[in-house]
């Protein structure tokens, strides 16, 4: 009887594991797919319009809710669009900083930024960068011009972050590397992140 009874259950369970093997499957290709086909890809988008304040300290926020570690250099002085973009100037050469979690490599990130350069100084030497750094252990700045427009330069790059054993997070932040004053704005970011459908905000 007992024998009866596990053959009965095994031709039960059988079938139901493969149903479910099957349905594991399926949703794997799918979700490769979607990959693939860029469906996780988030945009975090800074035009320095917004604000908002986090313990005691105004920070730029994204237009999706992402929060910008401060808003240093924020003016309505010059912009690329809308009001506002950030300033930075030799004494103040850091601006729109946003930090991300501590990186496992192989994270794929996509980012620009449109800067305009105001002579200030007959010095010449420097450049404006879009950077992207993990602590000590990896760098990566953008100063090459991929288009232009009423005298505002874009800056871009796109690059994979190597394998390592990373102990800080991700960050991006302007650096006005030059004598003169220089703007930015819209500063977006591009990577994948399949977790964005239940970001609650940063």
């Amino acid at each position: 009887m007992i024998k009866l009874n596990s053959v009965s259950a095994n031709k039960t369970i059988i079938p139901f594991v493969r149903v479910l093997l099957l349905l594991m499957l399926i949703a794997y290709i799918v979700f490769r797919i979607l990959y693939f086909l860029g469906f996780f890809m988030e945009d975090i988008n800074c035009s320095a319009e917004k604000v908002v304040v986090k313990e005691n300290k105004e920070c730029l926020i994204s237009d999706n809710g992402y929060r910008f570690d401060n808003s240093i250099g924020r003016t309505d002085e010059k912009a690329f669009e809308g009001k506002y973009s950030v300033k930075l100037i030799p004494e103040s050469q850091y601006g729109m900083p946003i930090t991300f979690d501590v990186p496992k490599g192989g994270e794929e990130f996509e980012a620009s930024v449109w800067c305009f350069e105001q002579v200030t100084s007959a010095d010449s030497a420097g450049w404006p960068y879009l950077v992207a750094s993990v602590g000590l252990q990896f760098w990566k700045g953008a100063n090459d011009v991929s288009d232009r427009k009423d005298g505002w330069t874009k800056l871009h790059f796109k690059f994979t972050i190597p394998p390592a054993n990373y102990t800080a997070p991700v960050v991006f932040y302007c650096w006005n590397n030059t004598k003169n004053a220089v703007f930015f704005d819209n500063l977006t970011i591009r990577r994948k992140n399949i977790w964005k459908f239940f970001k609650q905000g940063n």
